[in-house]
């Protein structure tokens, strides 16, 4: 029981029973379903916002936010709380690379398409680096949530979004970029929270870090279209509820769930992003889509049940 409520590294990977609490799981994804109204929010901003612009500043509002929320609430001290520096650096350049790809990605190929590709093929790289950087074991469980939550994604991707799929080579790559960086991310964020029993401060870091990579950027933007009412809405948003938010849950669930299994769950996101398309942008809910939609449900029940037995 201790070590399901206390995991350490090597508990999480090391141990034959591979323990993955179930709350762990949940709440993954709830960060998803957050995570997943990025994509709709961008395309709500108002327009000569640039893409580079939306990335930086959601980092540079979000990043320092969760690290003072979490300096609030955690009994650890921030100060004094030592990250490995290697790993660090390497998380938050795959954050600051999935910021920058994925909402160029997006602006190229609309937001259905763009997202679908981008935390499609995470789970891909997340899981190969996990089973070399973290020897994380692959699954039957995850290699069936696999395939069923991919196959959803690529369907939902045919699902043509009513009609908003841009097809766009150089916006693909952008996606498939950002698939990468986030997978980098976990990875090793995954390292970072190991090495204390703080993962909200930790990952809070790691996004400070990457803020601090970006700012350099951010001041070669134009911010004119930003200080508008509905400007700042978009990235005060983006910076407080799409990112310290569901980076806090994610930090939380990724103490205890492998890196493999979290990527799948995060294909929550898309299928969200979808749902808000229905629901706020006035998309078709095709049978396509729908068929998309229980396939990806599917493969989240069934990661979530192996992580359940696996506890048991």
């Amino acid at each position: 029981m201790n070590n399901i409520d206390n995991p350490t590294f090597s508990d999480n990977f090391n141990n034959t029973k591979n323990i993955i609490p179930f709350r762990g799981i949940i709440f993954i994804v709830f960060s998803a379903i957050l995570f997943g109204t990025t994509g709709t929010t961008q395309a709500l901003a108002p327009e000569g916002i640039s893409s580079a612009t939306i990335g930086c500043l959601r980092l540079i509002i979000g990043g320092p936010a969760l690290l003072f929320f979490t300096s609030i609430f955690s009994k650890t001290n921030p100060l004094k709380f030592r990250p490995p520096l290697v790993p660090t650096i390497i998380a938050a350049c795959g954050v600051v690379m999935f910021q920058l790809c994925f909402f160029d990605a997006v602006a190229r190929t609309g937001v259905a398409l763009g997202t679908i590709v981008a935390i499609c093929i995470a789970p891909v790289f997340a899981g190969l680096l996990g089973a070399i950087f973290n020897k994380e074991r692959l699954t039957l469980s995850w290699a069936i949530a696999s395939l069923l939550a991919i196959s959803g994604c690529v369907i939902l991707g045919t699902a043509g979004g009513g009609g908003s799929i841009k097809i766009d080579i150089v916006g693909i790559f952008l996606a498939a970029g950002a698939g990468f960086g986030y997978a980098v991310s976990l990875v090793g964020s995954k390292k970072v929270i190991a090495s204390d029993r703080s993962p909200a401060i930790g990952i809070a870091i790691i996004l400070c870090v990457g803020a601090l990579l970006v700012t350099p950027k951010i001041m070669t933007e134009d911010l004119t279209k930003v200080m508008t009412p509905e400007g700042l809405f978009v990235v005060i948003y983006l910076g407080l509820i799409a990112t310290a938010a569901p980076y806090l849950l994610l930090a939380t669930g990724l103490s205890t769930v492998p890196v493999s299994h979290t990527s799948i769950i995060m294909l929550a996101e898309p299928l969200t992003g979808c749902l808000l398309g229905v629901l706020l942008l006035g998309e078709k809910f095709t049978f396509t889509l729908a068929v998309g939609s229980i396939l990806i449900f599917c493969g989240l029940v069934v990661i979530s049940i192996g992580g359940y037995k696996n506890q048991s």
